[in-house]
């Protein structure tokens, strides 16, 4: 519970901590109110304008403290008398801070100059990504100055804002560097998500980017590493009172559970069958999650030859996600029930074109736009993730529905899809929908089913 203390001429909005190490009481400093006039403000209650209501910006920073206003509110009255008449703000709460680090910043660059040692140049040369990000920073943050003020970025002659703002990676920053990920220049992405990382405490989501790009970039220990990291960081943030329904509409248990995930996604790729099913059990029985264990446990039962637990996750799950239905046609067809296999293929095929070659060792072209490079990259994820099973007794089935897949009838079914596909993205700011309602049929697994009915007996099954 925060409240309030007086330090000197100032007063102090303050909550209990205690140290986990040795178990004594401390203070955590939130907020400091230095004159009568800031306190004038806050007793006002939302005379600061719209955005500056004192009470809302404290509680957005610390979203995890209980505030009791009233009493807080009795003490700042109490102890006004403290306060001086008015402070120099802009001083104290704007400038101090940001041109004390800004003038450390500066000198460590201008010390190590390059032209006067070699060992200069190295380290400026380990941290080449780095400070070329933070050059392209001070550009973009230089050409935003020149905006209109308006009311809401405007702050109030305190700076309640600026001195609220929370400790978390600004959603911008993460936006720009998670795109360097998305393009595939993992390594810069690496570099600055470390960064992100040293500069803001337990930044969990930065953990979970370094695990995705270890998966993509075949370092499966390092991922899971990062991914257990995501989860321990992120468990820190957990509210202590929260239904498991909340759990992934809540912000604050994201990172915790999308590691988690990731974890159970990774293990399962490194081979550790049983402890990633752990982690699908705990992932539903802790955050009440269903979707996702399902999806990672039909992959993992796959590469255990577990054939009638993946059919029956892969089924069950084929009409929220297509593509899981090229993992029910491989667990069919090992089942001996091979109509029903074709079906399903048949319907992750024309969902997943590309995806279904892939599998099936068909040679496909460069992906030429962002719906087949999602395509590509759902083959690519899939292939990884059941690579026991395809190097194994999936072998078999592969032949099979390659063998499928390059008769007429499903081929001509393909390149079908793969053109009104084409279609679909070239009518997309149209009126004409007459594409996306085919391409939507030609999608369902009803179509799926008639359209395997009509096969020849050999076609179909052999």
């Amino acid at each position: 519970m925060a409240y309030v203390r007086k330090r000197g001429r100032q007063l102090l909005i303050v909550q209990g901590t205690r140290d986990s190490q040795t178990g004594k009481v401390g203070q955590e400093i939130l907020f400091t109110i230095y004159s009568k006039a800031e306190a004038i403000q806050i007793l006002g209650q939302n005379s600061g304008g719209a955005g500056l209501d004192f009470r809302s910006l404290l509680e957005h920073q610390f979203p995890d403290i209980k505030f009791g206003w009233p009493k807080i509110m009795e003490g700042i009255k109490a102890d006004l008398h403290v306060l001086p008449d008015l402070y120099e703000y802009k001083e104290a709460r704007l400038q101090s801070g940001f041109r004390k680090d800004l003038c450390s910043f500066a000198k460590q660059l201008m010390l190590a100059d390059p032209q006067d040692l070699i060992s200069s140049a190295g380290l400026i040369q380990d941290h080449s990504v780095e400070l070329d990000y933070i050059a392209d920073l001070i550009r973009w943050r230089l050409k935003l100055c020149k905006q209109e003020r308006n009311e809401w970025n405007t702050d109030n002659p305190f700076y309640w804002r600026f001195a609220t703002q929370t400790s978390q990676v600004p959603p911008d920053t993460e936006e720009h560097v998670a795109s360097f990920y998305e393009k595939g220049e993992y390594e810069r992405a690496a570099v600055l998500f470390r960064f992100l990382i040293d500069c803001f405490d337990d930044y969990a989501e930065g953990y979970d980017y370094l695990g995705l790009i270890s998966l993509e970039t075949g370092k499966l220990d390092e991922a899971i590493e990062n991914f257990r990291q995501t989860m321990e960081v992120g468990r820190k943030y957990f509210p202590k009172r929260m239904a498991k329904s909340r759990y992934w509409t809540d912000l604050a248990t994201r990172s915790y559970m999308r590691g988690m995930r990731n974890l159970a996604f990774a293990l399962n790729r490194a081979g550790h069958f049983d402890e990633a099913l752990d982690y699908c059990e705990q992932l539903e029985k802790e955050c009440g999650d269903e979707f996702a264990p399902a999806s990672r446990r039909v992959a993992i039962y796959l590469n255990t030859n577990r054939w009638r637990k993946a059919a029956d996750y892969a089924v069950r799950l084929q009409n929220i996600n297509a593509s899981e239905s090229l993992l029910a046609g491989f667990a069919l067809y090992e089942l001996g029930s091979l109509q029903d296999a074709t079906v399903c293929f048949l319907h992750g095929a024309l969902n997943f074109p590309r995806a279904a070659k892939i599998l099936t060792g068909i040679r496909t072209n460069r992906p030429g736009n962002h719906e087949e490079a999602r395509d590509n990259n759902a083959g690519l994820d899939i292939r990884a993730d059941i690579h026991k099973y395809l190097s194994g007794p999936g072998r078999r089935a592969v032949r099979f529905f390659k063998s499928f897949l390059e008769r007429p009838e499903a081929d001509g079914l393909i390149s079908k899809i793969e053109d009104v596909r084409k279609r679909w993205a070239e009518e997309r700011r149209t009126d004409n929908r007459e594409a996306s309602d085919l391409m939507r049929q030609m999608r369902t697994l009803e179509f799926a089913r008639q359209e395997a009915e009509k096969l020849p007996e050999s076609a179909a099954v052999r």
